[in-house]
């Protein structure tokens, strides 16, 4: 085993786990074969390039290495299946809060982060929120997929508008004056496990409200800030902003290449698709960071974690290959060919040079800061992540937003606190 030394480094946000003076650089075994199961990304040259990273670490170090994508949607029951099963890929990949959830199921990686951060600093804090359960590195950092909104430039001219809104107020006007081309700006309030949750939690944040109090314990969902929210989504709705139960998130990507809509917030996927694959609306496409509310500026950004599962006969090996991808050079091969899709979740990842190839790329670095998780102010733990695997809050806005903005608010409340009070206050 050959071991490391690094500087003692302490890290922000949540429970400081021990730092040691050494750490021990897993080495890959000869002859291993390791699968790792990650979700296929919305830029399919990023996923032909993570691949062949991996393929050619396993020829350099004589190990197979077998990538599997599934949808987004996908992942989620496969990873559950896999951790009832005690069985399957040596590496899964954690969106959001699932280390929280599949805790005893995820190996500790702290020697491995411990390496990454002494060579790459400090990881962004909402990843480190969501890999570390009670101070213990259950999963390794690995990327931010940033959510800011895409807009026709050509459609928000001809209604007078002349720049994105940068408040939730200024959208909801401009919501009317879009309705006025045909082509209305519109979002999912459905489950979506991106789009819908880096809406809505935002919306709430803006305006002051939280599904439970920061002590992780006391449902505080029913609240005027909560009501103020939803009122501002209930009048947006009646100006003009559509919004779609129905809509899983291809679903926007795909109104917008199809000339269908003006607007929408996603990851950068649909800007990149026009510049590098469509070129239909590329000149008349712009992208802008999420608008604030009355309590400030709010993002929630799309999060990816590898955990190495406890089944996992080569469990070194799969740590090895992790350490390889998240390298800063190969690291920043994969997200040049991922086009500003994919933002790193350490210091040294940040300020890309990628994103110094499209100033139309920028608002997707400005999102990055602002991030929080589902759940906020309270810690990710696994009620936070039941939560949000349930869609409360996505539910609550849908509920309200029913038949043009004229849903009941106060049974889409009264709903959304007896689901989070049967989480976060049952014994």
């Amino acid at each position: 085993m050959a071991t490391i030394a690094f500087p003692e480094i302490l890290i922000s946000c949540g429970p400081q786990s021990n730092s040691t003076p050494t750490a021990t650089i897993p080495k890959p075994r000869k002859g291993a074969s390791i699968r790792l199961l990650q979700w296929t990304s919305f830029v399919k040259p990023a996923d032909a390039e993570f691949k062949r990273q991996a393929a050619e670490w396993g020829d350099a170090n004589g190990v197979t290495v077998a990538i599997e994508t599934v949808t987004g949607d996908q992942l989620q029951p496969k990873t559950a299946a896999a951790v009832e099963a005690n069985s399957g890929p040596d590496i899964i990949q954690m969106q959001y809060g699932w280390p929280q959830l599949y805790t005893d199921a995820c190996l500790d990686v702290s020697n491995e982060v411990n390496i990454l951060i002494g060579k790459l600093g400090k990881p962004d804090t909402v990843n480190e929120a969501f890999c570390k359960v009670n101070g213990t590195w259950r999963a390794i950092p690995y990327t931010v997929v940033p959510n800011a909104w895409t807009y026709r430039t050509d459609y928000f001219g001809q209604a007078g508008v002349t720049s994105f809104p940068t408040t939730w107020d200024e959208l909801a006007a401009a919501a009317a004056k879009l309705k006025t081309t045909g082509k209305s700006i519109s979002q999912t309030d459905g489950h979506a496990y991106g789009d819908s949750l880096t809406m809505w939690n935002p919306v709430l944040w803006g305006y002051g409200g939280k599904e439970v109090n920061a002590d992780g314990k006391t449902v505080a969902i029913n609240s005027k800030e909560t009501r103020d929210a939803i009122r501002w989504a209930q009048g947006a709705v009646k100006n003009g902003f559509v919004v779609h139960p129905e809509w899983l998130d291809p679903d926007n990507n795909q109104a917008y290449h199809a000339d269908r809509i003006s607007g929408t917030l996603n990851g950068a996927s649909i800007y990149i698709r026009e510049k590098i694959e469509f070129h239909k609306y590329t000149d008349v496409t712009n992208n802008a960071p999420m608008p604030s509310g009355p309590k400030g500026t709010f993002a929630m950004n799309l999060i990816f974690n590898h955990a190495v599962m406890k089944w996992s006969p080569d469990a070194e090996t799969a740590r090895a290959m992790l350490l390889h991808v998240m390298e800063k050079d190969q690291y920043q091969k994969w997200t040049m060919i991922a086009s500003g899709y994919n933002a790193g979740p350490f210091e040294a990842l940040h300020n890309d040079p990628v994103f110094a190839t499209d100033p139309k790329l920028k608002a997707f670095q400005d999102v990055v800061a602002p991030g929080k998780w589902p759940g906020w102010p309270a810690l990710p733990s696994k009620k936070t992540a039941q939560a949000q695997t349930q869609f409360i809050v996505a539910d609550m806005f849908a509920k309200a937003l029913a038949n043009g903005g004229t849903g009941d608010m106060e049974a889409a409340i009264t709903a959304a606190e007896t689901s989070l009070k049967a989480i976060f206050e049952r014994p």
